[in-house]
């Protein structure tokens, strides 16, 4: 047994036997694979632990990349210490040869994994980190004075130079900026987890020791502590877990990154970094709108290059104010205080002194990159801290950031704030109806709603009164005071009512989801650019799911740079088939279209499409032209009809549930729906049962809701052939498609009527 390490294991006698058979292995090496899996609770009946190939697969690709520092070369040296441990768990009698072999296979499979787990930067600790560095450097890793000499000399570089030796010195040509800052917020994390998860095991170990002893093993943690108070117990495992992490990476490491230099580990708080959290929270947001399914936000307006982001972050007054801070603790206020220790302008020293922290540092000497970094660690406190304040307190978890998501949809185009704060407090706002924002709100001073009748021209919401406006009013002034102080980091711009992201805030927030996502950045929220190199195709695919606001110049862009090329391609893919839902939002497109731009030769080409020769021969109608009837197929008369006969019935039942009393029903057949209905049916061949036909055909998950009304028809002929398409639909087994676009399931709160 090696006396400097609290686990009791034979490693003397196993090294000594990998030396007779000559292959010696190495110590460290040996050390860490028999330790962490003798902590994986694997079984010791030889006195060692006896591996199994899911211990393998944990200890490869989980514990020593949590917890070992190893260059590349050294690397093999733990593969061949787990296979000396399965070939002597062989020799003494606990494993056959077939299970040798097979597990020594399995070991071989693992260590390619084992090498990217290793290597790669998102799975490092600090320790782990500092480790590796000082063995490049050649540092005696076993000497604590030359472990602290080395991190002195490593403190007093540049901040440039430390990042480039730590490899967060600059991202990829093409990824997100803050990629070097989302690494060190993993490694801060994973650095946070690491102790505490290895104090936890030995705890573990040591009390299944005593309370359950498994037959033929002895003690592995030795004078583990009992019946001491919690708070001794703690600190014991705590100190043991720093032994073996000081044997794995560098003597006297850990106490080091912990006391004097911490501010070389940043993150070791008791949560992680607002950095990781926001982009966790917004990947969250994400997946659940959109699952799995190709749906990449509109394209936004964006800084035009890293330098211009620099510049944008540098003028905003937060960081101005937070960098005084640091410079002069006890010149600021304690709410400024506060938000410079959150966000790490200002760390506490052990005494308890307030001194510069990591984020001065990289606002006084950082680039584009790293101030990027800083911006969405100090977006990540603003978040946090309002959701925590009783003036902007959120009513559900995540809906500040749901707000923010909201406003990335709309592609930096102004908002009305009485829009987002009757989504945002769970009004039933038409998600289809477009407007400005009310342009008699005061562009300065305090904010206030817009009379009952505007706010109903805003909302789209029919009969608004005085008492609703009321209602909606602290919801309206929560969002702009959040918003109000995330435009002190140039986040958002607010105006009387007009509320939009500005190109920092869009930039900043499609750095998050892209570094939470991964992939590729044109399938999470395209620039301008990659949006225009797309096909027909993927364009309709995402723009389905955007705003008209949004779409509109998007679509419209993408054709001026198609030329007369592009209507065709742009036809087809809206006609394509496609399931459920799909085809009505495709051709809902077409509202984004600018209908007096198309060329008459692409429109009369189009009046044979079967599903868009009804809308193209009414845009040659509007035009006071008049194509042959006969051209048009009645399947895309149908489709038309049916997109139409769709919007009455939507109208009315809007207009229903803002003016009928709480709990009464919707009428069974909406007086719009029947009028329209029969004016159709009038001239459509066969009348209404075979209209009713042909609406199903065209589209039966649309016309489903329209057979529901029309199924109480007074025409019994009629109103048999729609109940007959409302039954087929409900048994037809039809869903939500997995990964489609959905409302967000908003937490808390009780949804409203209006």
């Amino acid at each position: 047994m090696n006396t400097a390490t609290p686990l009791l294991l034979d490693m003397d006698s196993f090294l000594a036997r990998a030396e007779e058979r000559g292959t010696p292995l190495d110590v460290r090496a040996a050390e860490a694979v028999l330790g962490l899996l003798a902590l994986g609770e694997a079984r010791r009946r030889t006195g060692l632990p006896e591996p199994t190939e899911e211990l393998a697969e944990e200890l490869l690709h989980i514990l020593l990349p949590l917890y070992v520092s190893a260059t590349e070369e050294e690397l093999p040296g733990f593969v061949a210490a787990l296979v000396a441990l399965v070939d002597h768990t062989h020799e003494v009698g606990r494993l056959n040869a077939k299970r040798q072999a097979k597990l020594v296979t399995r070991v071989h499979e693992l260590a390619e994994g084992f090498t990217q787990a290793m290597t790669s930067p998102r799975r490092l600790t600090w320790p782990r980190l500092y480790g590796n560095l000082l063995r490049a450097a050649g540092v005696d890793a076993t000497d604590p004075r030359a472990v602290r000499a080395w991190l002195e000399a490593f403190a007093a570089r540049p901040q440039a130079e430390r990042n480039a030796a730590l490899g967060f010195a600059s991202s990829s040509p093409n990824g997100p900026l803050a990629e070097a800052a989302y690494a060190q917020a993993l490694c801060a994390e994973r650095s946070r987890q690491a102790r505490p998860l290895l104090a936890a095991r030995l705890e573990a170990v040591a009390l299944a020791e005593r309370v359950r002893p498994r037959p033929g093993e002895g003690l592995l943690v030795a004078d583990a502590p009992a019946g001491k108070p919690d708070d001794e117990r703690d600190d014991w495992y705590e100190a043991q877990a720093a032994v073996l992490t000081d044997r794995w990476t560098a003597a006297g490491l850990d106490a080091l990154l912990r006391g004097p230099f911490a501010h070389l580990a940043p993150g070791g708080g008791s949560a992680p970094t607002p950095l990781l959290a926001l982009v966790q929270a917004m990947v969250g947001q994400h997946l659940e709108m959109n699952g799995d399914a190709f749906a990449p936000l509109p394209p936004a307006p964006l800084p035009d290059s890293p330098e211009e982001q620099a510049a944008l972050l540098r003028s905003a007054p937060l960081p101005q104010l937070l960098a005084r801070a640091a410079a002069d603790p006890q010149g600021a206020d304690e709410r400024t205080r506060e938000l410079a220790l959150a966000s790490g302008f200002l760390v506490r020293e052990q005494g308890g002194a307030l001194s510069a922290g990591p984020s001065a540092e990289a606002w006084r000497e950082g680039g584009p990159a790293e101030l990027t970094g800083l911006a969405l660690n100090l977006l990540g406190v603003l978040l946090t801290q309002p959701a925590e304040e009783e003036e902007t307190a959120e009513e559900y978890d995540g809906e500040h950031l749901l707000t923010l998501y909201l406003l990335c949809e709309q592609a930096g185009m102004a908002q009305s704030v009485a829009r987002v704060a009757a989504l945002s407090d769970m009004w039933c706002v038409p998600p289809g109806y477009e407007s400005d924002p009310d342009v008699s709100v005061p562009a300065t001073g305090e904010y206030e709603l817009p009379d009952p009748q505007a706010l109903s021209a805003v909302l789209g919401l029919p009969a608004l009164t005085a008492s609703d406006r009321t209602d909606l009013i602290p919801s309206a002034a929560r969002l702009v005071r959040l918003m109000d102080r995330l435009a002190a980091l140039g986040v958002t711009e607010r105006t009387g009512d007009a509320l939009s992201l500005t190109p920092l805030g869009s930039a900043l927030l499609r750095d998050a989801l892209l570094l939470g996502l991964g992939g590729e950045a044109a399938d999470v929220f395209p620039t301008r650019e990659q949006m225009l190199s797309w096909d027909a195709e993927r364009l309709v695919a995402a723009a389905q799911w955007w705003p008209k606001r949004a779409a509109r110049p998007a679509v419209g862009d993408w054709l001026d740079a198609q030329g007369t090329d592009g209507w065709t391609p742009l036809f087809e893919a809206i006609s394509a088939a496609c399931p459920e839902d799909e085809p009505a939002r495709r051709r809902a497109l077409l509202a984004a279209l600018d209908a007096t731009a198309v060329p008459d030769e692409a429109l009369y080409a189009l009046l044979a499409d079967p599903v868009l020769g009804g809308w193209a021969e009414h845009a040659l109608h509007a035009r006071g032209q008049a194509p042959d009837p006969s051209a048009v197929p009645l399947s895309a008369r149908a489709v038309y009809l049916l997109d139409a006969l769709e919007a009455v019935r939507s109208a009315a039942s809007l207009d229903h549930r803002m003016t009928a009393a709480p709990n009464e029903e919707e009428p069974e057949l909406f007086a719009e729906v029947h009028a329209v209905f029969d004016k159709a049916a009038a001239a459509w061949l066969s009348g209404g049962p075979a209209l009713v036909t042909a609406l199903t055909a065209a589209d039966p998950y649309t016309s489903a809701f329209l057979a529901g009304q029309l199924s109480h028809h007074p025409d019994r002929a009629t109103a048999e052939q729609a109940r007959r398409a409302w039954r087929a639909f409900q048994t037809s087994g039809t869903t939500r498609s997995p990964g489609r676009k959905k409302p967000a399931k908003r937490a808390g709160g009780k949804r409203k009527r209006r």
